[in-house]
């Protein structure tokens, strides 16, 4: 699999996964109107799905956006040439980034403060 394809499935796989999460609440909603009451089953089930796909379009866009400034040089780059994620911190509490592209990660070292 190329770069790019790894990149783009890592960065779309959770809204599509938001999406098809939405999907199978609204039809669980949908199909056990007993339990919330007969009236609100279905807009609760239309308004649970919209929500998902709100959340999952809002996803895409920002990887959109993400893979738009890698593309443009903007972004940070791994030595494979892949995106680098947001910094997250480690079980010691330092902070990595880790690759799109190969999964590796890469410790960021912390600037140090000037008197």
């Amino acid at each position: 699999m190329k770069l790019i394809s790894k990149m783009v499935l890592r960065m779309y796989a959770p809204a599509v996964l938001i999406v098809v999460g939405g999907l199978v609440a609204a039809e669980t909603i949908a199909r056990t109107q007993r339990m919330f009451g007969g009236f609100f089953s279905p807009r609760l089930a239309s308004l649970s799905f919209l929500l998902a796909i709100l959340i999952g379009m809002i996803w895409a866009m920002h990887a959109s956006w993400r893979l738009w400034r890698w593309a443009r040089g903007r972004e940070l780059r791994c030595a494979c040439g892949g995106l680098m994620s947001r910094p997250r911190l480690n079980r010691r509490g330092q902070i990595y980034r880790k690759c799109m592209g190969c999964g590796g990660r890469t410790l960021q070292v912390a600037a140090k403060p000037s008197h």
